[in-house]
Parts: structure tokens; sequence; C-alpha cells
């Protein structure tokens, strides 16, 4: 089949590299992603230079040794916390603060269900918080570990919702964020018209929104910035979902092999410098 000159072409990179089909994008509202994952198959005539396999996708240090890891995978919310609580378990055997816990399905994931709180803006939590105009009720250190997944990428004040997290912790502080930037390539490719779960300008304020628009490198560069405002410091950094799109353009370069567009959602552990 006949191809126009200089046409790009978007198809999913694992079919070029033969890995096996991705999950979903990752980790909007505590798990649910906001586009499925792509078919993984491909007719590869539609794509010019298919036989060279795009650039490998470079892992972060802490992938290849991690000191937290865990063999599951997650595709909801509850998968999610059983995720969390599993890849995590050494550190959470003390008191826990889950900051927006939405349904508290990492309560009932803990190793001591009896020691964790949940915060949110309504129930089921334990104590109600409204994380954009209030400080965390909590002295100092209170808790053993603090959590914040899937959180702050909805809030104006992030920052200060970062640095409350730090404040009202003793011993680490977990961060997951997703990759909106991947999640806007999948929802090309799959037809969606660029419109985006959590994004858009609706006639009505749906509330639960997006208020921040990244790829992987600037949540990283967000969450090493802050821990270093507070005078923590990231004990490890990685992503789960990895893998992406490819997208060869008349030269045959692959414009999507980036970081920004290759990794996926974003977990960090945090400890006090």
């Amino acid at each position: 089949m006949s191809r126009p000159t200089g046409a790009h072409y978007l198809h999913p990179r694992q079919a070029a590299t033969g890995v096996p089909p991705l999950p979903p994008p990752a980790g909007e509202g505590r798990g649910e992603g906001s586009v499925s994952p792509p078919s993984p198959t491909l007719d590869h005539t539609t794509a010019p230079h298919h036989n060279t396999p795009p650039h490998p996708i470079t892992p972060s240090p802490t992938h290849t040794h991690p000191l937290y890891h865990t063999p599951l995978d997650y595709h909801d919310a509850a998968t999610k916390a059983l995720y969390l609580a599993d890849k995590y378990r050494p550190i959470l055997t003390g008191s826990v603060l889950d900051v927006g816990c939405g349904k508290r399905l990492v309560g009932d994931a803990v190793p001591r269900p009896d020691l964790y709180t949940g915060v949110d803006i309504n129930p089921p939590c334990d104590v109600v918080v409204n994380l954009e105009r209030d400080p965390l009720p909590f002295p100092d250190a209170s808790f053993d570990v603090v959590t914040c997944c899937d959180v702050l990428e909805h809030l104006e004040a992030a920052h200060r919702v970062f640095d409350e997290c730090c404040r009202v912790a003793r011993s680490r502080v977990i961060i997951a964020l997703p990759n909106p930037a991947r999640d806007f390539i999948y929802n090309l490719y799959q037809n969606g018209a660029g419109k985006l779960k959590y994004y858009g300008f609706p006639g009505a304020n749906p509330g639960n929104r997006h208020r921040w628009f990244f790829g992987f490198e600037e949540a990283e560069r967000f969450v090493r910035d802050s821990a270093a405002r507070n005078n923590w410091q990231v004990e490890q950094l990685d992503s789960a979902h990895d893998g992406g799109l490819y997208w060869l353009n008349g030269k045959g370069d692959d414009v999507l092999n980036h970081p920004n567009l290759t990794r996926g959602q974003l977990w960090a552990i945090l400890k006090k410098a």
C-alpha cells in the first residue's frame, strides 16, 4: 500500500518491540484511567520504517534494583490500593495518614487498619478536610507514613498540600502522580478527539477536575523540588505501566520517544534528609 511522503503514523510502541500490550494508563481519580489500553494488533503496512525498532526506553536507576517493589499490578482503585500496600509494606506497619483517601480502600489493605486515618472532602473518610482551603488538622510529625496518591493534580493548592504532607509525617511520604501528557497521546490514537477525563471546558463546573497538565519529567521535577523545599529527600522514584506509542515521521524518526510520553504513573517515596 503506497503512503504519501512525509506522512505521520501513530501506533503502539509495544507492537514494534514485541512487548505485550500495556495496561490502561495509570492513575486518575484513585486508579481510574482516563482512556482504555490500545489494541495489541498492528497492521505494519500502515507504518513506514516498521522494521526499524524505536529507540529503547531508558529506565530510571531505581527501576533496576528497587528497594520497594511488588509483583502486583493494578487497573482500578481497589487493585491500586493493594499495589500500594504490598509495594511499601515494610514501612506501613505503623500509623498511616491517607490524604485524599476516597473510599478508604488503602485502609483495608495496610497491615494495621487500626492505625489508618483517611482524610478527604467527603465521607466515608475519617476526617473531613477541604484540602484547597485548610491545613491538615494534625500536629507536626503525627504519622509514621503519609500517602497522597492521585490527589495533588486535582488541587490548585498542590504545593501547599505537599508541604503539609511532609509536615505531619515522621518517617516517609508516598506520592503518586499520573501522566496526562501520555494519556492525551493515547486518546488521539483511540479516536478520542483529544477529549480527556478531568479536563475540557464544560458549561457547568463538574467539580472533580485536574488543575495541572504535565508529563513525567515535570512530575518528577515537582516531586524533587518540593521534597528539597521541605528538607526531605527522594528515597525511590519509579513508574508503573511504562511504554507508549511510536510516531514515525517522514524521516523515520520516532517523535514520541521521550520520557514525558513513554513513562507511566510516577510513584515516589520520600524520607527526611
